[in-house]
């Protein structure tokens, strides 16, 4: 289901979607592109493959679930090298190989990448939502905070989200991005997603197509479909 949705949101945004491969070309069985993406990691017992079709890949402990379109091209798996925890002393517990991961869907100047990270000592919505602000801004000094609402509340059944939005320049184009976050037990799940806005509608609806995949992503971790 998030599959179509992700083809759907990417087709509203100003970016070309995630397009699937024509008839033409030769087709790789989508369980075997999604095998070979853990492979690519070492990532056997971290990642597993979802039997549903198409190239889709669940983190076990998290349970985020990494849909990636048109026989996987654009998209790929990360398993980040555990590090210390930044808030905590340098003797600390590194977070733990396979608490630190995401998956990375990009075409078309269009990057969505969702992270699932345990933290050894967790980690606030608030340090998260600071701390992704401090980046974007350390790597476009010229950013502007881009209007909509900051925290989004629990009416939906879904966890409390922060979010925090900009205009930046990327190699010279107007661009929309944005990080979102929220926790579901021991996890912080994270949406990092820009997008072309050559102009104010393009912002529009690429803020409203992020917020559509990070809800999606949420609730399939709530009410796993199989």
């Amino acid at each position: 289901m998030r599959r179509l949705l992700l083809s759907l949101v990417l087709a509203l945004s100003a970016a070309p979607a995630f397009a699937q491969g024509t008839e033409d070309e030769p087709q790789a069985a989508p369980g075997s592109i999604a095998t070979g993406m853990i492979e690519q990691v070492d990532g056997d017992g971290i990642f597993d493959l979802v039997h549903d079709g198409g190239v889709t890949v669940r983190h076990t402990r998290s349970g985020l679930t990494c849909h990636f379109l048109r026989n996987g091209d654009g998209g790929r798996l990360l398993i980040f090298t555990p590090q210390p925890d930044p808030a905590h002393p340098t003797d600390a517990p590194a977070i733990a190989r396979g608490d630190d991961v995401a998956c990375e869907m990009a075409e078309g100047g269009t990057l969505a990448r969702y992270f699932a990270t345990r933290y050894p000592f967790g980690s606030t919505l608030e340090e998260q939502i600071t701390g992704v602000e401090a980046a974007i801004r350390r790597r476009n000094p010229d950013a502007a905070r881009y209007p909509g609402d900051a925290t989004r509340n629990t009416d939906d059944g879904l966890p409390l989200r922060r979010t925090t939005r900009f205009i930046v320049m990327q190699d010279g184009a107007r661009t929309y991005t944005r990080a979102s976050v929220a926790r579901i037990g021991d996890w912080i799940l994270k949406l990092r997603y820009s997008a072309p806005a050559p102009n104010d509608a393009a912002a529009a609806q690429a803020d409203a197509a992020a917020d559509l995949l990070f809800d999606g992503a949420l609730d399939e971790i709530i009410n796993p479909r199989r």
